[in-house]
C-alpha cells in the first residue's frame, strides 16, 4: 500500500522531474539560486476530494482504501469476489462498483490489486484498452501488483494522446520511458 501511496503522490506532483531537474541546476551551480523561482514548474494537484478507485480488494486493496478515505480522497472499489474479511477492512464512505469500467471511470486515480492469472479466464491484459478509454484524461493508472495485467500497446495510445498517467514498478519495454 505505501507504493501505491507514494505513487500518487509522484503521479500528482512531478517529483521525478522536479529531482532531475535540480540535479541538472546543481551540477551547474545553479541550484541554490533557482530553486524557490523553478518550483512552480512542478506543481500539480492534491489528492484530497479526488477520487481513488480500487480494483482488487483484499488485503492490500483494502488496506489502500482505508488509508486513502484517510487522507480524504472518495473511493470506490471492485472485486467481484469480495470476501467477507475483506468487506469489513473497507472504509465505511466506499462506494462499491459493479464492473472494472464502472470503477475507472470517475477516478482520478486507480489502483491495481489484483492477483495475475494466466489463461482463458485470466487477469492478463484486464486493464486494457475497453477500461483505459473509459479512464479520465487525467487519471493515474498505478500498477504495483503485476505488469501483465496492463494491456502496454493501450497504455501507450493513452499516454501518447497527452492523457494521464502510468506508474508502476515492472519495467515494459514500450512503457519505461514515456514522458507520462
Amino acid at each position: 500500500k505505501e507504493l501505491v501511496l507514494c505513487g500518487m503522490l509522484i503521479g500528482s506532483r512531478r517529483i521525478v522531474d522536479g529531482i532531475n531537474h535540480m540535479t541538472d541546476l546543481g551540477s551547474k551551480g545553479l541550484a541554490k539560486e533557482r530553486v524557490e523561482k523553478d518550483k512552480a514548474m512542478f506543481g500539480g494537484r492534491e489528492i484530497k476530494g479526488k477520487t481513488l478507485a480500487v480494483i482488487g480488494l483484499g488485503h492490500i486493496g483494502s488496506s489502500t482504501a482505508q488509508d486513502a478515505a484517510k487522507l480524504g480522497m472518495n473511493t470506490v472499489g471492485y472485486d467481484p469476489g469480495l470476501s467477507i474479511e475483506s468487506a469489513l477492512k473497507l472504509p465505511r464512505e466506499i462506494k462499491l462498483a459493479d464492473s472494472i469500467v464502472s470503477a475507472v471511470s470517475t477516478a482520478d486515480y486507480i489502483s491495481i490489486n489484483i492477483p495475475y492469472i494466466k489463461g482463458e479466464g485470466g487477469t492478463h491484459g484486464i486493464i486494457g484498452k475497453d477500461v483505459i478509454s473509459n479512464m479520465k484524461p487525467d487519471a493515474v493508472l498505478l500498477n504495483f501488483a503485476r505488469g501483465e495485467l496492463v494491456d502496454s500497446e493501450a497504455m501507450k495510445e493513452f499516454l501518447d494522446h497527452g492523457n494521464g498517467k502510468y506508474v508502476s514498478d515492472f519495467p515494459d519495454d514500450l512503457l519505461w520511458d514515456h514522458k507520462n
